[in-house]
């Protein structure tokens, strides 16, 4: 046999093979067409599907659904109970539903009790649901969609033979992570709790802090291949009942083949695609609590740790959680230094390029002198040199990011130095450079929204680019078009920059914190249902009152205006009616 040529194996290891062998074994099928959308969903087999009599027959549509045999974690339990002589088939997923509470709560108490209950029942149904499962929640279903969605959420089926209604038993049990302190958003003083990644534990959390019947958490279902559930939470008393609403449209009109993510969620209900985020997201439940009481609504999906506000002005992404449990000057002090790092972080890049390169005549002679004594040695325009640090220092920020958190930040400071000393020393940039990135990567830090942050970096590149083309007269016109742009958003029907643009004076405490006790107004650009947080005077004690004298004195107060609009008025006249009986005809 003729020994093969080694040249050519090693050319056929770094070359595609020739032939079309592999196509005629394996392939993946036609090319979609483009622009066609495919037609129905996944969850077409399902839809208005009643449950059938026989129990076979519904135990194999839940297997066909669920592809059994193949899935190996969906179980089918046959079980025949002594009393009622029926045939029930037991159905849960294993991981979704705690095998405990099936134990203990289904399986138990119908190969058990069965034969020694006794229940004046004469339907099987009410007989398993009243006296065999002891589980808190048992609720009947009629539908085979809303089987497979319980099943999903880690409840488990029971169905009957003879009997086209099921009984699904509350036995949700996964893994998860506990509550924990937010990562995103650290505060020194207040809660330090932030939500995790189960729904219910969630929507848990915010009742626990908002302990009032009128927080309405709605379950909507969201996805058509792969089922995920979201719950929208607003206060029934404080929110607008359109923007409830419109919120609630936007949510059901969702046909999206998979929504397991907020960040999915917030581009699907925002308005215009735009790089300014007009959705607050956040970690905290207290500031979901507070948005609530605002007159806002929340969106939570299941397996996210990040809650969704809406609807929120340009000046929320800037607020800190930390501003409500400080006084009000030191609140205050911390909102006038982040505004300033903001400022600091989109302009002083591209002013300084736009003044070094353009208008040097406006710099102080000291200063300018200085400039082109550092700038002398640098063989690169003012722009490349602040491209390429501006573009080092996003590097070394997004590796401490990627690192491994005992030895991040310590990379990113040492990196930073080290780098930074070595440009400096090879007459790569000057040493303002490196002070004018320095005190833009601090202001960056100071940005306590991480959307926001994002914006910023973009923001700032694009200003370097107006500076450098047009200088002042570029940066000028750049902010007069980025203002236009954003008076043009909404969020969920909110200007973005209100309260601002349009001035709602009444809402001026989302600029700058007031004292608490002045804080008697919500944020009437949201237009709640009730606008007062508290009455003209909320210290009662200020003027000698208590609460429940003030309570009687309100009542009294009303019962005299009724009395005075009955008499005035004659017998169940209104006020405008009784004017004009006594002014009588003309």
């Amino acid at each position: 046999m003729r020994p093969r040529n080694p040249w050519k194996r090693l050319l056929s290891l770094i070359t595609p093979a020739r032939g079309r062998s592999e196509r005629k074994s394996f392939s993946l099928g036609t090319r979609p067409i483009h622009g066609k959308t495919p037609q129905g969903k996944e969850r077409a087999p399902v839809e208005g599907t009643k449950i059938p009599k026989r129990v076979k027959d519904s135990s194999d549509l839940l297997k066909e659904v669920f592809h059994v045999p193949h899935s190996s974690d969906v179980v089918f339990r046959e079980i025949v109970c002594a009393k009622p002589a029926i045939k029930v088939v037991v159905a849960y997923i294993e991981g979704l539903a705690d095998s405990n509470k099936v134990q203990s709560s289904v399986l138990e108490p119908l190969l058990l009790l069965s034969s020694i209950r006794n229940y004046d029942a004469k339907d099987p149904v009410t007989y398993l649901k009243n006296a065999l499962l002891p589980s808190g929640q048992v609720e009947e279903k009629q539908s085979l969609e809303e089987l497979v969605e319980g099943m999903i959420a880690g409840d488990t089926v029971v169905l009957m033979d003879g009997r086209e209604v099921a009984l699904t038993v509350e036995t949700k049990g996964w893994e998860h992570r506990t509550v924990s302190t937010s990562f995103s958003e650290r505060i020194v003083k207040g809660p330090q709790q932030g939500f995790v990644e189960v729904l219910r534990v969630n929507t848990a959390i915010v009742r626990s802090i908002l302990q009032s019947a009128d927080l309405v958490v709605e379950n909507i279902d969201l996805g058509a291949t792969a089922y995920n559930r979201c719950a929208m939470l607003y206060m029934k008393s404080i929110a607008n009942d359109k923007l409830v609403a419109e919120l609630r449209r936007r949510l059901k009109s969702i046909s999206f083949s998979d929504v397991l993510t907020s960040g999915v969620l917030e581009q699907m209900i925002e308005g215009r695609k735009t790089l300014i985020p007009s959705v607050l997201s956040t970690e905290r439940p207290d500031r979901v609590a507070r948005f609530l009481l605002q007159g806002s609504c929340a969106v939570m999906v299941a397996g996210d740790p990040f809650v969704l506000i809406l609807p929120v002005s340009i000046l929320a992404f800037v607020h800190s959680p930390e501003d409500e449990y400080v006084r009000w000057p030191y609140g205050n002090l911390l909102r006038l230094i982040r505004y300033i790092s903001l400022l600091l972080l989109v302009f002083l890049p591209g002013v300084y390029v736009a003044i070094v390169d353009y208008h040097a005549e406006m710099i102080p002679t000291q200063l300018l002198m200085a400039i082109a004594a550092s700038r002398e040695p640098i063989p690169f325009p003012i722009y490349v040199e602040m491209l390429v640090m501006y573009f080092g220092f996003e590097l070394i920020r997004e590796a401490g990011i990627r690192i491994p958190s005992p030895i991040g930040p310590t990379i990113g400071i040492v990196g930073a130095l080290l780098i930074g000393e070595a440009a400096v020393s090879a007459n790569l940039v000057s040493p303002i450079m490196v002070i004018v990135i320095a005190i833009t990567a601090v202001a960056a830090f100071a940005v306590p929204n991480q959307e926001l942050a994002m914006f910023t970096r973009i923001a700032t590149l694009l200003f370097i680019i107006a500076g450098t083309v047009a200088g002042l007269l570029g940066v000028v016109s750049l902010t007069y078009l980025g203002i236009c742009h954003f008076a043009s958003l909404t969020s969920l029907g909110v200007p973005l920059l209100a309260p601002i643009a349009p001035v709602w004076k009444s809402s001026f405490s989302s600029l700058l914190q007031p004292a608490a006790q002045d804080m008697r107004l919500r944020q009437t650009f949201v237009r709640p249902k009730d606008k007062f947080r508290a009455p003209d005077e909320p210290r009662l004690w200020d003027i000698g009152e208590t609460a429940s004298h003030r309570l009687r004195s309100s009542v009294l107060e009303q019962k005299r205006k009724e009395k005075g609009k009955t008499e005035e008025g004659g017998d169940g006249g209104s006020h405008e009616q009784g004017k004009a009986r006594n002014r009588g005809p003309k």
